[in-house]
């Protein structure tokens, strides 16, 4: 069976939500030690979701890569010290990492959305690309440090809850605001014109 391209993408959100939601799952807020069992199922939930996106879609995405690695990580660390400090830092890393590679492949010209997303959208110029990679390196800056805010501040749970109530939302929420930017690109690229020229 053929997936269309939208059936694609929403199949890719339910692979890379997967372990997340089997670590809300599987942690039990009323019992802290279930934060160790947790942390075993998602690194297990992670390697099954990699899985599944090689089987799915012939590949392993770079950013699944990433995460994977770093829940790998930062999860064995969890584990060996029985110490949840370091799952709680990993989207930090993760967010600042993203960051850091976006905006400075915007410094370079190198806009690493385009490689990530391009088979999603239609057509856009580089220009399109530069900005949506700019906007997403401020982005992840904001995730990071709500994220460093949040569980510096806040009991496990609250952070746990914030991961589906208030990051999902956000991602939401910022990616529909680029959509008139991203539409007026598409739209200028299929009358073959540039912005200054509209």
């Amino acid at each position: 069976m053929t997936l269309s391209t939208n059936q694609k993408q929403l199949l890719k959100i339910v692979i890379e939500i997967f372990p997340l939601a089997l670590f809300l799952y599987a942690y039990d807020a009323k019992d802290w030690e279930t934060v160790f069992f947790a942390t075993q199922v998602f690194m297990g939930a992670m390697v099954a979701s990699m899985v599944a996106s090689k089987l799915v879609f012939g590949k392993i995405g770079l950013i699944l890569w990433i995460s994977g690695a770093l829940v790998g990580i930062m999860g064995g660390l969890t584990l060996y010290f029985r110490d949840p400090m370091f799952i709680k830092i990993k989207p930090t890393i993760l967010y600042g990492f993203f960051a850091a590679a976006l905006l400075i492949g915007v410094a370079y010209g190198k806009y690493f959305l385009k490689n990530i997303f391009e088979a999603g959208f239609p057509p856009m110029p580089d220009e399109a690309w530069k900005k949506l990679s700019f906007r997403f390196g401020l982005f992840y800056i904001l995730n990071a440090v709500l994220n460093e805010i949040i569980h510096r501040n806040f009991a496990f749970d609250t952070w746990l809850e914030t991961k589906i109530w208030l990051f999902i939302p956000l991602s939401f929420i910022f990616m529909m605001a680029q959509m008139p930017m991203l539409m007026k690109y598409m739209d200028l690229e299929e009358a073959g014109k540039t912005p200054e020229e509209d």
